[in-house]
């Protein structure tokens, strides 16, 4: 059971996150948690008006204390987080960012209570959905369920099921474990949850109580999809190194399929530049070609030819 013993800190990662922050601030403050929650708020600089919105909140809810951390310069996303997590007090630590809310009254409550009867784990998360906002279009991440999983670190390397920080909630002495080499290099919440998943499992909710927003203002989003699996083979070698080459063989495998998709990706480019100006003349040769040949032709092209070159035709059309 809950009670007003436990303490949990909400950090609350912001940066330019005027379009988005109240609905965030309006989820975290209709969380259904007894006791007192801390509000670390680590907006990183902004130079819109997030912190003044942020501001507005402050005695809305007499349960929610708002801690400030310095605004004036800005750290980048994982020196951000590296005091933000080191100003949070409370036994357990959640995350919101900014442009991410969350969507369940309970979320809070309920990983509370998980960790509280799950000592195996340092890390519980939720499923989540997907928004993308330019489609106007919710996906959750994997199937809508009402039990729990357990993941390990090797689950994690295969597939970041966890997401984003957002759907995250710690144990604030798990944290206190993360070295400080993990802040030196780009460390979003995989490489942090798999180096807490050494030594603890990750229980996971099926149940969808967050929402992570795709949109045009978001520096993944707008970073081309080739581009972030080259970003993400770069980096595996000092995440294998951070880990003391526990999952070597995880990583390995992991760069051998980054390697490949991209590789794939790239001849795809490729070929489709260079079969435009080859699949344009085509329709010509054939209009040029005497129906005699045609037909003898037609008798001996085997018929997936016959179809591709039709197909050519139709798109030349169209």
């Amino acid at each position: 059971m809950l009670n007003d013993m436990v303490g949990v800190s909400v950090l609350l990662v912001t940066y330019n996150h005027e379009k988005h922050i109240r609905r965030a601030l309006d989820a975290l403050l209709g969380q259904e948690l007894p006791g007192t929650v801390e509000v670390v708020v680590a907006d990183d600089a902004s130079t819109d008006s997030t912190r003044a919105i942020i501001k507005e909140y402050e005695s809305l809810n007499e349960r929610f204390l708002f801690k400030y951390l310095d605004s004036t310069v800005n750290l980048g996303i994982t020196k951000n987080y590296q005091r933000g997590f080191a100003a949070c007090s409370g036994k357990y630590v959640a995350v919101l960012e900014g442009d991410d809310y969350w969507v369940n009254p309970f979320k809070l409550k309920r990983q509370v209570e998980f960790l509280e009867n799950h000592w195996e784990c340092n890390l519980c998360s939720v499923n989540y959905f997907v928004f993308e906002e330019t489609r106007s279009q919710f996906t959750p991440r994997t199937p809508i369920g009402t039990g729990h999983r357990f993941f390990g670190a090797r689950d994690l390397i295969a597939d970041n099921i966890v997401g984003n920080f957002s759907t995250c909630m710690y144990r604030r002495s798990a944290l206190n474990t993360l070295p400080s080499e993990l802040f030196e290099i780009k460390s979003y919440d995989w490489i942090t949850n798999i180096y807490l998943a050494r030594e603890s499992l990750i229980g996971y909710l099926d149940e969808p109580m967050s929402v992570y927003r795709l949109h045009d203002a978001g520096v993944w989003t707008q970073t081309p999809h080739i581009e972030k699996l080259k970003s993400q083979l770069e980096i595996l070698p000092a995440y294998d190194e951070l880990t003391d080459y526990l999952f070597h063989d995880d990583f390995e495998h992991l760069a051998s399929r980054l390697r490949h998709v991209i590789t794939a990706s790239q001849i795809g480019n490729v070929t489709e530049n260079l079969s435009q100006p080859v699949l344009r003349v085509i329709p010509f040769i054939i209009s040029c070609t005497p129906p005699f040949i045609m037909s003898i032709l037609r008798a001996v092209i085997p018929v997936a030819v016959k179809n591709f070159l039709v197909k050519i035709i139709k798109r030349s059309r169209a």
